[in-house]
């Protein structure tokens, strides 16, 4: 087990980005560390970023597990490398579109009654301020891994850009913060309830609160991006490398739920 004592190290202050609150998080040798907060967010994104390995979707952040301590807590995490320089900041779409609008983006939405004219709204807007072309490729890609992963944090704030401030260009983010996918948030899905019960509670972000309805709007739109590749055997394997961070029930509840995923987006596999 992979472990670092990050007591003797500031915590990187960072305003609210989760819809349920951050995580601890640390900078240190270019490495960002988090530690869980509400569950396995740590082992959610080791997961998801293990099968994107496994896929057709380039452009995304690998996490390594590692247990953290910090003062008197002592929690698994996980640990990715820094993907932006010196030069370059993370901007929220949030954040970008107040600057251009002088109000909400969130709140806009909530305006529009509509799911496709939410996305077309929100693809134009980025195309338009950033440059960047494929956005609304690069949203259907997004919002399919969000679905097949059931990662219910990505709200406006959970959606960046990266500008560099020397070119003044526009770059996408790869594709990163799975943390609270696959039923991470053991508060609000406990470990003692059956995988299908929780996730009829489970609500999507931005566009709609169904994933499978704004998915299939952005792949009617922009086309369908995702092709997986991995086998129960694959699965096996990650959730092996874990079991030191882990417990069994965790672990077992994941299996059963990548599974159960991989029978329903069964058109997502080669």
């Amino acid at each position: 087990m992979k472990t670092i004592d990050m007591t003797n190290h500031d915590i990187v202050k960072t305003k609210a980005t989760s819809s349920k609150g951050n995580q601890m998080k640390w900078l240190l040798n270019n490495c960002w560390y988090k530690q869980d907060h509400m569950g396995y967010e740590g082992l959610s994104e080791v997961v998801v970023s293990q099968l994107l390995k496994k896929s057709d979707v380039s452009g995304f952040i690998e996490y390594e597990p590692i247990r953290i301590k910090y003062n008197l807590t002592d929690k698994s995490g996980c640990l990715s490398r820094n993907f932006k320089s010196d030069d370059e900041i993370i901007i929220t779409l949030e954040r970008l579109y107040k600057q251009h609008k002088g109000r909400s983006l969130a709140s806009k939405l909530s305006s529009l009654s509509d799911i496709e004219e939410r996305i077309k709204y929100t693809v134009d807007f980025i195309e338009s301020v950033t440059k960047l072309k494929n956005v609304g490729a690069y949203f259907a890609i997004m919002l399919q891994l969000d679905a097949f992963f059931l990662n219910e944090d990505r709200h406006t704030n959970n959606i960046a850009f990266i500008y560099n401030e020397k070119s003044e260009e526009f770059t996408f983010c790869p594709y990163f913060d799975f943390g609270l996918s696959l039923l991470a948030d053991t508060n609000d899905y406990p470990l003692n309830v059956e995988n299908e019960q929780c996730i009829k509670h489970i609500k999507a972000k931005p566009f709609s609160l169904d994933f499978d309805e704004q998915a299939d709007i952005a792949s009617k739109l922009y086309g369908d991006h995702v092709k997986f590749s991995f086998n129960a055997l694959d699965i096996d394997n990650i959730l092996d490398s874990l079991k030191d961070y882990y417990e069994p029930k965790i672990i077992a509840r994941v299996k059963d739920l990548l599974s159960a995923q991989k029978r329903k987006y069964n058109y997502m596999f080669d």
